[in-house]
């Protein structure tokens, strides 16, 4: 309500405040109407009231003795020669900027009668209220907010404190707040920034920063913020040194130098290079092209995000370091340049319920892993702990048939590095990876993962669950997980459509007592085109994998034909790979109960390497088991897979199967035992003596031979891989490349291996 609006309302107030006065002084009252405040200032009787029919700063008046006044709600009793005209309002309502000379037409510089009101506001604890205009401020001067300030304007957009667009050093903020208590509600603030949505910032244009709180100084205490808009700054929209923050239902946009470099750390909230800040709530809030980081918190202790919408920024969304007590829930964030939410050195985090959508696409350049979560430690320093990740929605544009590019990508879903105690339970991460078709372009690691878990040399993660997640349309792999990793659990996890492998365990130190259990991983695109594919995928590195459980899993790369909708023609070589770079060993590992079906090559294999770093002088694979591991799809009968069956070279791994008769094909091990599954005279099965090929009949020449049929001749076995007619002098051995004999080409195999009959009177 307006000044004129409660002429009736004053004239009650004010007739019952002055007939209490004049009946003690037994004086007849009366009341004086005047047009201005300079026409009360002239009257010289201090016993009438004063009506200022002023439609801005008008109201009711009487005199009072006290010498000081503030041209607001105080005027200095010129024609009386001593004491002040006081204004009579509602305490309740509090004070009107305007009664202070503040005209809010977006010309006149008001910055003197608002920092009037703020101080005569505050001092009398009451709310200074702004109606709907904008009050303009140049660039060579702040107002500043002291203890008990209470801001009211009409609305975010109804009501705003406009800046010009020149750039002062010496006032790079609008708003300075000095004191504690301060509260500030339905108004905007405009650095002046004349610069459009998706352009980029302008480092002298407008203000750096809209809102500074208690910079330099002790930490502020019970600040409130809500229903506000902040927007065209530079550099930042506020920050903060403070306790006991809320900052809520307000909309940030253009704060900060959009899709350029990093070189300055903008954004919309942060404290960063602030200390003793605790207890801080943001939000229902609105962020719009804001860069470099929207809300950046530093060394908060307790800190509650939630329920912000975050559209077009170009660094982090979410850049929190060394916090502690973190609540980061109900979040949506679209389009970020760099990690969507970055939690570096954190404690006691929970992030659940955010959903992101292209929250990595590198907008402002090449921004490292471009991941949607990022928890850890990327320089080393120290580790993250005690994380849970869970139910949140992860989607790009990644799609494995697309033939177009696009700027808007998913590059990473999670990204964990140097972290303990993490929980990642229940997502839903989907279409990752950057678009470019180039089948032949390098990998890059951080590019189309899923879930990265990484521990450098400086770090280890221990404890780290990765549970539940559904994981589809990844670029290059589903679950990603490199380094020193200890008690990693990997279980009842769906991975679908990767373009590399479904899970891969890169070991470049010690990699200790693992589990991948009841995973589901189907349909690998092997969109590199690489010779392994694998549904799981397990490297040494100049390291020991040891107390390694993998189990229970279900690996299927059917072709399903008849279920002509899905289109998953197969292109996984191998259901589970192991391989060794340099120094590597496998020790402890347990592969059972896992069905494995449909792979191109094997449906569990070895790297050639694997022997010669793990086996040596015919000793056995140390301590592994291989058992009750079978493949087969709904339409087939099940079998017993062996290990490295199509193999030249393989690890001395002892298996178990079952079969009418001595294989005729496929790699053993010494040691090895096929069970007989129909004895017969007295047969309980038969037991490698050696290890090597096998191989169904002695070369001949002049004999067709069809593609995958195997031969000995002496004592090396060799495999048709191309079909046709032998000739007259059989293959040569040569370790490397395609024999050629006649119209057949051959690959050498390596020795035969020889079976020995095992009685079942043996047994007794």
């Amino acid at each position: 309500m307006g000044v004129i609006g409660r002429i009736s309302t004053y004239y009650l107030f004010a007739s019952s405040v002055f007939a209490v006065s004049i009946a003690k002084a037994q004086v007849k009252p009366h009341m004086l109407t005047v047009a201005s405040i300079e026409e009360m200032q002239a009257v010289a009787d201090s016993t009438v009231g004063i009506f200022i029919t002023d439609k801005d700063r008008g109201g009711f008046f009487r005199y009072s003795t006290t010498d000081k006044y503030n041209n607001g709600t105080e005027f200095n009793a010129a024609g009386i020669g001593a004491g002040v005209w006081q204004r009579i309002y509602p305490n309740q309502d509090g004070l009107n900027v305007k009664w202070f000379g503040a005209k809010g037409d977006g010309v006149t510089n008001d910055a003197t009668a608002l920092q009037a009101g703020i101080q005569a506001a505050a001092t009398a604890r009451v709310p200074l209220v702004f109606p709907a205009g904008i009050y303009y401020l140049t660039e060579n001067t702040v107002i500043s907010l002291p203890s008990s300030a209470h801001l009211k304007g009409a609305g975010k957009k109804a009501t705003v404190i406009q800046t010009s667009r020149g750039f002062s050093h010496d006032f790079p903020a609008l708003v300075n707040v000095t004191g504690d208590n301060v509260t500030i509600q339905d108004m905007g603030f405009n650095g002046g920034r004349p610069r459009g949505d998706k352009d980029m910032s302008m480092a002298v244009a407008g203000r750096y920063a809209l809102m500074n709180i208690t910079f330099d100084a002790k930490p502020a205490k019970d600040i409130l913020i809500e229903r506000c808009s902040f927007a065209d700054a530079f550099g930042r929209g506020i920050l903060y040194k403070a306790s006991q923050v809320v900052i809520r239902d307000c909309d940030f946009k253009r704060i900060g130098r959009y899709n350029i470099d990093f070189a300055a750390v903008d954004g919309a909230i942060t404290n960063f290079g602030r200390l003793e800040c605790s207890d801080v709530l943001i939000e229902r809030n609105h962020f719009e092209y804001v860069g470099t980081h929207c809300i950046s918190s530093y060394k908060v202790e307790g800190l509650k995000i939630r329920d912000n919408y975050l559209d077009h920024i170009s660094g982090i969304g979410m850049a929190n370091q060394q916090c502690s007590d973190v609540d980061v829930s109900g979040n949506n964030l679209n389009h970020t340049g760099d990690n969507g939410m970055d939690f570096q050195r954190c404690e006691r985090i929970v992030i659940n319920n955010n959903s992101f959508n292209n929250a990595g696409d590198k907008n402002a350049g090449n921004a490292g892993s471009a991941a949607a979560i990022f928890v850890g430690d990327d320089y080393g320093l120290a580790a993250s702990s005690s994380t849970i990740i869970s139910n949140n929605f992860v989607t790009g544009t990644y799609t494995p048939r697309s033939k177009t590019t696009s700027g808007s990508f998913q590059n990473c879903g999670f990204y964990i590095i140097d972290a303990n105690h993490v929980k990642v339970t229940n997502n839903i991460i989907r279409y990752i990876g950057a678009l470019p078709a180039d089948k032949d372009a390098p990998v890059v690691l951080e590019d189309g993962n899923g879930i990265m878990v990484v521990n450098t040399q400086k770090g280890a993660g221990t404890d780290i669950v990765i549970e539940g997640n559904t994981l589809s349309n990844m670029k290059c792999n589903g679950i990603y997980v490199n380094g020193q990793s200890r008690e990693l659990k990997i279980k009842n996890n769906y991975i679908d459509k990767f373009g590399l492998h479904g899970l891969l365990m890169c070991a470049i130190g010690t990699n200790l007592f693992s589990q991948v259990e009841g995973n589901t991983i189907v349909d690998g695109t092997n969109f590199y085109n690489r010779a392994v594919a694998a549904d799981i995928y397990v490297e040494a590195q100049n390291a020991w994998i040891t107390n390694f459980n993998i189990s229970r899993n279900q690996l299927r790369n059917d072709s399903r034909g008849s279920y002509s909708s899905r289109n998953d023609t197969v292109f996984t070589t191998h259901g589970i790979y192991f391989s060794a770079k340099g120094f590597g060993k496998f020790n402890n590992l347990l592969v059972t109960d896992n069905q494995v079906n449909g792979h191109l090559v094997d449906e569990i294999g070895f790297s050639d390497n694997i022997s010669e770093y793990s086996v040596t002088n015919e000793n056995y694979f140390p301590l592994v088991s291989f058992k009750n591991n079978f493949s087969g799809s709904t339409d087939d009968q099940p079998d017993i897979i062996i290990p490295g069956l199509n193999q030249r070279n393989k690890p001395k791994v002892i298996t178990e199967s079952y079969g009418q008769q001595p294989p005729v094909y496929g790699n053993y091990s010494a040691g090895s035992v096929i069970r007989n599954i129909s004895p017969q005279n007295d047969v309980y099965g038969w037991v490698a003596a050696n290890s090597g090929f096998a191989a169904g009949s002695r070369w001949k020449g002049g004999i067709g031979y069809a593609a995958g049929q195997t031969v000995y001749i002496n004592e090396d076995v060799y495999r048709c891989t191309v079909a046709g007619v032998s000739g007259k002098d059989g293959p040569v051995k040569k370790e490397e490349g395609l024999i050629a004999d006649g119209g057949i080409k051959w690959e050498y195999m390596g020795n035969r291996v020889y079976f020995k009959k095992v009685l079942l009177r043996d047994l007794r």
